[in-house]
């Protein structure tokens, strides 16, 4: 197995074992009731990350796992252990644990493509109220991931960095499609009978700026031939194609499949292909 040189975003423990749940020979053979509801919790959360490996922008393992820390942070507000209510012959518990917080982020920068991108590392409160003085204690678990999701095994507890503190991620720095582009291209494509493929171009970025501490604006792309102009702007979620041919300027719609890098693509010469080049090969 290769080494990760990482560079850690926040230091997870002194002494992290990186074993399976059902393998921890670190923990008490029985797992308690908080812990095993939080691993179940942790290991959902990591699925609903989902996958990243067809979104554009995150070749860097780092922003590969700050993509999947921001998404995994969605899924922890619904997190943490209630005590357990009594009933009939069973006497309950008042131990509870609180929702996970994102207490790590650990990027492996050499990784190459086919290899994990990072881990994250989640973090919660235990409150033993069923013991004498309710005493806390902190409870990881440490989710790795590659660009698929998450890596078979790749779900372990580990030990909690001091104080237990959240971590926020990166902010998302990919450009995006703003609301009014759609209606901008329309605008501008509809009265550019003599404009160049540049003007066009700059034209709508004009009209599309940057908004303060905002996230930058996705590339305005336009093909023409002859009377016929193709527009494409592509973010990480989505491509707008539009086309302008014989006086009727429309937004086209493509299945995502064949917008992928080794498909059509996402480009002005896209918009500029004939309508039977968009249906689908499934």
């Amino acid at each position: 197995m290769r080494e990760h040189r990482n560079r850690l975003i926040l230091l997870v423990g002194a002494c992290a074992v990186v074993v399976s749940f059902a393998a921890c020979s670190s923990l008490p053979a029985e797992r308690g009731r908080l812990e095993r509801q939080l691993d179940e919790q942790a290991f959902a959360a990591a699925g609903e990350a989902g996958f990243i490996s067809q979104s554009s922008g995150l070749e860097a393992p780092a922003d590969g796992i700050a993509e999947y820390a921001r998404r995994i942070g969605f899924q922890l507000p619904g997190t943490g252990v209630e005590p357990e209510q009594g009933s009939g012959w069973q006497s309950g518990s008042r131990d509870h644990a609180d929702p996970f917080l994102l207490v790590g982020i650990e990027p492996y920068d050499d990784a190459s493509w086919q290899e994990p991108v990072g881990a994250l590392v989640l973090g919660s409160r235990l409150t033993e109220a069923s013991v004498d003085g309710a005493p806390q204690r902190d409870y990881c678990v440490r989710l790795e991931f590659d660009r698929w999701g998450l890596v078979d095994g790749g779900a372990s507890p580990v030990d909690c960095p001091s104080p237990l503190a959240a971590v926020v991620p990166p902010a998302d720095a990919r450009a995006v499609i703003p609301e009014q582009a759609e209606s901008v291209a329309i605008a501008v494509l509809a009265a550019s009978a003599d404009a160049s493929a540049e003007e066009i171009a700059a034209a709508i970025a004009a009209q599309l700026p940057q908004a303060p501490d905002g996230p930058p604006i996705a590339e305005v792309q336009v093909a023409r031939e002859g009377d016929r102009i193709g527009l494409a702007m592509r973010d990480a979620h989505d491509c707008l194609l539009v086309r302008s041919e014989d006086g009727v300027v429309e937004r086209l719609y493509v299945p995502d499949i064949l917008l992928q890098p080794g498909e059509l693509g996402c480009s002005g010469e896209t918009a500029l292909l004939p309508d039977e080049a968009f249906r689908s090969p499934h």
